[in-house]
């Protein structure tokens, strides 16, 4: 018979290097597709658009103290809803935080919105390993992630200063790109 024998191509099981690697990766897909599905469970009242007014939200910091959206009006302000469980976020958080401590003396704040239902020194010991120093905001009931109808972690909205949806980020992104600074420098010019 001419062609593949596909029976005789699949990977070597019997090592403990490959079910560990094939563990891994299947905990990663059913982790992303939960929060994946968690985020359709229930929708927000009216889409949520770029140049439409970002939905406010107040929830507890990390610290216990509640922070709205609103009170940080006249701000470029970029919400970032991410998991200490998403690789992919642990490894984007840490670039957020550069650009946040590259312009918050300009106007600009990060918030990063943790939508586990972990305990406070579980997300803690995350921000802390990843050196994060922008304000982190807990969201395990989701409500804010509903309210800007975010389907996947990670997912980034920008805002200007006068809390208007200027752009939205699904995924990864280059925030020290020239072109992501030159877009926060000119959304920090206006006033």
């Amino acid at each position: 018979m001419n062609g593949i024998n596909l029976w005789n191509c699949r990977p070597d099981l019997g090592s403990a290097k490959n079910l560990s690697s094939l563990f891994a990766l299947l905990l990663a897909l059913v982790s992303s597709l939960c929060l994946v599905l968690a985020a359709f469970s229930t929708q927000a009242a009216g889409p949520v658009e770029i140049n439409a007014p970002a939905p406010d939200f107040t929830l507890p910091t990390l610290e216990g103290k509640d922070m709205s959206l609103s009170s940080l009006k006249g701000k470029v302000v970029l919400v970032a809803f991410w998991s200490i469980y998403c690789h992919v976020c642990r490894q984007e958080m840490p670039k957020l935080d550069s650009i946040y401590k590259k312009y918050k003396d300009k106007g600009l704040e990060v918030i990063g919105m943790n939508i586990d239902r972990e305990s406070v020194g579980g997300i803690q010991g995350a921000v802390k390993e990843d050196g994060l120093s922008f304000p982190i905001l807990l969201d395990g009931e989701k409500k804010a992630m509903k309210a800007y109808q975010a389907r996947a972690v990670p997912t980034a909205f920008i805002l200007d200063r006068n809390g208007i949806i200027v752009d939205k980020v699904v995924g990864t992104y280059q925030w020290s790109s020239p072109a992501s600074e030159q877009f926060i420098e000119k959304l920090l010019k206006k006033k």
